[in-house]
C-alpha cells in the first residue's frame, strides 16, 4: 500500500491542503504546531473507516467552524494490483466517490464505494501491519506490537527458510500468497464451535451440557418427589404408634400432678401460720427497740448536759488568756510597721542616688562613642578623597585593557611584518668617511665620521648627498609586497596608539602600568572605605555624631573610673538599704500574721463559749420536756414489759418454723413443678403428633393422584439420551482442544525460528544508533524485551524515553525492510525523536537513509532540524495558507 496524494478541504482548521507524496523513500513533512500535521493521518483513517453520514464523535469533531461547509478528504492510493482515487465529504451534503484506475477502471458512489474500498483493503492490505507501523505523539515510547501482522510473518517465514505451511504440505518453491486457508485457521474455527476464547464450553457442546444438567436436575427432582411419598408412609406409621404411647404417658402424668398438688396445699397452710407468727414477733421487737431507745436517750441527754457545764468553765478561762495575747501582738505590729515605712523612704533616696550616678556613666559612654565615631568618619572622608583622585586620573586615561591588547597585537604584527620585510628587501648601509649630511626620502640624516646608518628598502627609497649625487633603490616585487604589508600593520598600530592617546608602544605600556596601579589603588581604597563604613550610611553616622555631641553636658566631667566607682558605691548602698527594708517589711508581715492569728483564736474561743451555752440550754429544755411526759422509772418499766412480749412471740416463731421444715417444703414444691411441667410437655407433644398425623394423611391423599413414579421413569429415559449426546460432543471437543494445543505448540516453535531474522534486522539497524555491541532480546510476539549495551542488559520498560522512542522507530523500520514489496505499508512517524540528543539524531538519520528502499516512510514534524541529517529525503514544508511552501529532495 502506498499513499500518492492527500487533499483536505475545510477539515478542522485547514481550509485547503493538497500534498503529493513520492512513491518511495522518505518524506519529511514539517510545519508549526497546530498547523494540522496529525490531522492528515486522522483524515486518512476517517476516509477509510467512517461513512460519509456517520454520527461518530470522531466525525463530528472535524467539522470546520470557520465556514458552513462539510469536511472533504481525497486520497490517491495504490495497493496490490489496485490504484484508486477515493473522495468523501462529511457533515453537509455528504458524498462518497471512488474511481479505480487499475487493473481495470471502476467507478462507485455512496455506500457501495465505501464497501468496495473495504473489500480492496481486506484483500490486499495487512491492517494490523498498517496500524503497527505508526509512531504517534501519544504512544512514541510504547513498545511496538507486530505479533498479528500476517505480511511480516510471511516475510519472516521466507527469511528463516520456512517454506512449509502449517497445513503440513511442502511448498513447491513459491511463497505463500496470504490467501490460502491454513489448517490452524480451520482448527481454530472448529475449536470455536466448542469453546470460547477463554476455554469455556460454547455452542452445541454448551447446549448439550446445559440439557444434560437440566435432565439430571429433573431426575433428581422426580426422585425427591417419589422419596417424599415413601417418607410420608413411614412417617404415618411412626406418628400413629408415637401418639398412643404419648397418650398413656399423659394419663400417668395427670395422676402424679394431682398428688403433688395436695401435698403442696398442706405445706402452704403451715407457711401461712408461720408468717402470722413472724409478723407478731416483728411488732414485739419494734416495741422493745423503741422502749430501750427511749431509756438510752434519757441517759445520754443527762450525761451531755453535765459535760457541757464543765466545758463552759474551761472555755471562759481560755478566752481571757487569748484576749491578753491579742493585745500584745497588735502593739508589736504597730512598731514593726513604723520601722518598715522609715526603711522604704531610705530605699527611695538611695535609688535616686543610683539613677544620678548611672546618668553620669551613660554620658561618659556617649562621649567615648562620639570620639570613636569622629575617627571613623575622618577615615571614611580620607578614603573618599583618595577615590575621587583615582577616579579623576582614570578618567583622563583613554587607554583600556581592550585597547592595550589591540596595541600589543598590532605591535607584534608590526614586528612580524618588519622581520618579513627585512628578510625580503635589500639593506641600505651608509658608512661616513667624514662628517656628512644626506637626505633619505627627503628627510635629513647627519652622519658623523665613522658612523653607520642602515635601513631596509621595502619601498622605493631615495638617498642623496645634496649637490653631489642621488641614489634611488627600487625593491623587487616580494620586497614591495612585504613593505606594503608592513606599512598596513604600522597604520593599524598608529590608529590604535592614537585612539589610546599615546605616542608609541613603550609609552602605552608605561601608561597601562600606571592605569593598572591607579585602578588597584582605587580598589584598595574602596575596600578600606567599605570596611570603615560597613552597612551604615555615612550621612546617618554624621547625624548620630552631631546628636551625641549636642546631648553631652558642658563643663568638665569626672573620669570613667570615678563615675563607675561612684555608681558602684551608690548601687551597693541601695542594695543594703533595700535588704534592710525587705527584712523590716517581712518582720511587719510576720507581726501582722501573728496578730491576725491571735485575733482569730480569740474570736473562735468566744464563738465556742456562745455555742456551748446555746447547746446546754437546748439539752436542758429537751430533758425537762421528756421528764414532763414520762418519768425515768416509767420508761424503765415499759422497756421490761416489751422484752417479755418479744420472748413469747420469738418462741412461737421457732415452733412453727420447726413444723414447716419438717414438712420439706422445697421437695414438695420441686415435685409439683416437675409434675406440672411433665404434664404440660406431654400434652403439647400429644397435640403436635395428632396434628402431624392429620397433615400426613392429607398429603398421602394428594400424592396418590399425581403419578410421580411415571414422571421419574420418563425423566430417567430423557437424561440417558442427554448424557450420551454430551459424552459424544465432549470427546469431539477434547479432540479438537488436543489438536489445537499441539498445532499451537508447533506454531510457536515456528514463530521462535522466524524471530531470528527480525532480531538480526533490528540489531543491524540498531547498531547504527547504539554501537557495535548493541543486542536485543525479542519474544515470540516480536516485542522487544530488553536491550544490551557494553554487556549491560536493561529491560525495555526501564529504558529512558529517548531510547524507547529510538527502538520503536528501529523496530518499525526493520519490519518495513523485511516485508515483501507487495505487502508493504507506509511507515508514519508523527513528531517523534523529541527525547533524542544531537548525536542520536544524527545516527537515526543514518538509519533512515539505510532503509529508504522501495518502501514509503512519512515523517511529520514541527522540528525539521531533527531530520536534517537524512540525505535521501523529500522535504515538504506546510504553511498556514494550507499549501506546501515547497518540496526538495535531500
Amino acid at each position: 500500500m502506498k499513499l500518492h496524494r492527500l487533499t483536505l478541504r475545510n477539515y478542522r482548521g485547514i481550509t485547503f491542503r493538497d500534498i503529493e507524496f513520492p512513491d518511495r523513500g522518505i518524506v519529511v513533512v514539517s510545519g508549526a504546531n497546530e498547523i494540522g500535521k496529525s490531522s492528515m493521518i486522522e483524515a486518512l483513517d476517517l476516509l477509510l473507516d467512517a461513512k460519509d453520514r456517520s454520527g461518530k464523535k470522531e466525525v463530528k469533531q472535524v467539522k470546520p467552524t470557520h465556514v458552513d461547509e462539510g469536511a472533504e478528504v481525497t486520497a490517491e492510493i495504490s495497493t496490490g494490483p489496485y490504484r484508486f482515487t477515493y473522495f468523501k465529504r462529511y457533515h453537509k451534503r455528504p458524498v462518497t466517490e471512488l474511481t479505480v484506475t487499475a487493473p481495470a477502471r471502476e467507478q462507485w458512489t455512496g455506500d457501495e464505494a465505501h464497501d468496495r474500498v473495504l473489500a480492496i483493503l481486506a484483500e490486499t492490505v495487512d491492517v494490523r501491519l498498517w496500524e503497527a507501523q505508526r509512531v504517534l505523539q501519544a504512544s512514541a515510547t510504547s513498545p511496538v506490537d507486530l505479533s498479528g501482522c500476517d505480511a511480516l510473518s510471511r516475510a519472516l517465514d521466507v527469511a528463516a527458510g520456512q517454506s512449509v505451511s502449517l497445513t503440513g504440505s511442502a511448498s513447491t518453491g513459491s511463497g505463500l500468497s496470504g490467501s490460502e486457508p491454513l489448517l490452524i485457521d480451520r482448527i481454530d474455527g472448529e475449536f470455536k464451535k466448542y469453546f470460547t476464547s477463554t476455554g469455556r464450553p460454547t455452542g452445541e457442546w454448551a447446549a448439550a451440557g446445559k440439557h444434560r444438567q437440566v435432565t439430571a436436575d429433573t431426575v433428581e427432582a422426580c426422585r425427591r418427589a417419589v422419596a417424599e411419598i415413601d417418607e410420608a408412609v413411614a412417617r404415618h406409621g411412626t406418628l400413629t404408634s408415637d401418639l398412643a404411647a404419648v397418650a398413656a404417658e399423659r394419663d400417668a402424668a395427670v395422676r402424679r400432678l394431682e398428688a403433688a398438688r395436695l401435698r403442696a396445699d398442706a405445706v402452704a397452710k403451715i407457711a401461712g401460720r408461720l408468717e402470722q407468727a413472724r409478723v407478731l414477733a416483728d411488732a414485739a421487737a419494734t416495741s422493745h427497740a423503741a422502749a430501750s431507745a427511749a431509756v438510752d436517750e434519757r441517759h445520754r441527754l443527762a450525761a451531755e448536759l453535765a459535760r457541757d457545764e464543765a466545758a463552759i468553765v474551761g472555755l471562759e478561762a481560755e478566752l481571757v488568756q487569748a484576749v491578753d495575747h491579742e493585745i500584745a501582738a497588735r502593739s508589736a505590729l504597730t512598731n514593726a510597721a513604723d520601722a518598715a515605712t522609715a526603711a522604704a523612704v531610705d530605699v527611695e533616696t538611695a535609688q535616686a542616688e543610683v539613677e544620678a550616678a548611672r546618668t553620669v556613666v551613660e554620658q561618659i559612654a556617649r562621649r567615648g562613642e562620639a570620639d570613636s565615631l569622629a575617627v571613623r568618619i575622618k577615615k571614611i572622608d580620607a578614603t573618599d578623597a583618595g577615590l575621587r583622585t583615582a577616579a579623576a586620573e582614570l578618567g583622563e586615561i583613554r587607554l583600556t585593557d581592550r585597547s592595550m591588547r589591540l596595541i600589543e597585537k598590532a605591535a607584534a604584527e608590526v614586528d612580524v611584518a618588519t622581520a618579513a620585510a627585512d628578510a625580503a628587501s635589500a639593506r641600505i648601509e651608509l658608512v661616513a668617511a667624514t662628517d656628512v649630511a644626506v637626505d633619505v626620502d627627503g628627510e635629513p640624516v647627519s652622519l658623523p665620521a665613522g658612523d653607520t646608518w642602515v635601513t631596509s628598502a621595502t619601498s622605493p627609497t631615495e638617498v642623496s648627498v645634496p649637490g653631489v649625487l642621488t641614489v634611488r633603490v627600487v625593491p623587487g616585487a616580494p620586497a614591495a609586497h612585504t613593505g606594503e604589508a608592513l606599512e598596513a600593520k604600522r597604520q593599524v598600530l598608529a590608529r590604535a596608539l592614537d585612539e589610546a592617546g599615546v605616542v608609541d608602544v613603550a609609552a602605552a605600556r608605561v601608561l597601562d602600568g600606571h592605569r593598572r596601579e591607579t585602578a588597584a589603588l582605587a580598589q584598595r581604597l574602596q575596600a578600606a572605605r567599605d570596611a570603615h563604613a560597613g552597612d551604615d550610611d555615612v550621612e546617618a553616622l554624621r547625624a548620630r555624631l552631631a546628636q551625641l555631641r549636642a546631648d553631652l553636658p558642658a563643663g568638665e566631667s569626672p573620669t570613667a573610673d570615678q563615675a563607675r566607682a561612684a555608681f558602684d558605691a551608690a548601687a551597693t548602698a541601695h542594695r543594703q538599704k533595700r535588704t534592710a527594708a525587705t527584712e523590716l517589711r517581712d518582720a511587719a508581715a510576720t507581726s501582722a500574721t501573728r496578730a491576725a492569728e491571735l485575733a482569730a483564736r480569740s474570736e473562735g474561743v468566744r464563738t465556742a463559749v456562745a455555742s456551748a451555752r446555746t447547746r446546754m440550754t437546748t439539752l436542758a429544755d429537751r430533758l425537762e420536756r421528756g421528764r414532763a411526759t414520762a418519768g425515768d422509772d416509767e420508761l424503765t418499766l415499759a422497756a421490761s414489759a416489751a422484752a417479755d412480749r418479744l420472748r413469747d412471740t420469738t418462741a412461737s416463731v421457732r415452733e412453727l418454723a420447726a413444723e414447716f421444715d419438717g414438712a420439706h417444703p422445697a421437695a414438695v414444691t420441686a415435685e409439683f413443678d416437675q409434675a406440672a411441667a411433665h404434664e404440660a410437655l406431654l400434652s403439647r407433644r400429644h397435640d403436635e403428633l395428632a396434628e402431624q398425623l392429620v397433615r400426613t394423611e392429607a398429603e398421602l391423599g394428594v400424592y396418590g393422584t399425581e403419578g410421580r413414579r411415571g414422571r421419574l421413569d420418563e425423566a430417567l429415559l430423557e437424561h440417558g439420551y442427554a448424557e450420551g449426546t454430551w459424552l459424544r460432543l465432549k470427546r469431539r471437543a477434547h479432540a479438537v482442544m488436543t489438536l489445537r494445543s499441539v498445532m499451537a505448540r508447533h506454531r510457536d516453535d515456528a514463530r521462535q525460528r522466524y524471530v531470528d531474522p527480525f532480531r538480526i534486522e533490528v540489531e543491524r539497524l540498531g547498531r547504527i544508533v547504539f554501537g557495535a555491541d548493541f543486542e536485543v532480546e525479542i519474544d515470540a510476539e516480536l516485542r522487544i524485551q530488553s536491550r544490551t549495551l557494553d554487556g549491560c542488559t536493561v529491560p525495555y520498560d526501564s529504558l529512558s524515553g529517548g531510547a524507547k522512542e529510538q527502538l520503536g522507530i528501529v523496530a518499525r523500520l526493520a519490519g518495513s525492510a523485511l516485508v515483501a514489496k507487495e505487502d508493504g505499508v507506509p511507515v508514519v512517524i508523527d513528531d517523534a525523536l523529541g527525547f533524542s540528543d544531537a548525536e542520536r539524531l544524527s545516527r537515526m538519520a543514518e538509519v533512515f537513509d539505510a532503509v529508504g528502499g522501495d518502501g514509503q516512510i512519512i515523517v511529520l514534524t514541527c522540528s525539521p532540524e531533527r531530520y536534517a541529517g537524512v540525505i535521501d529525503a523529500h522535504r515538504i514544508e506546510l504553511t498556514a495558507a494550507g499549501q506546501p511552501a515547497g518540496a526538495a529532495f535531500g
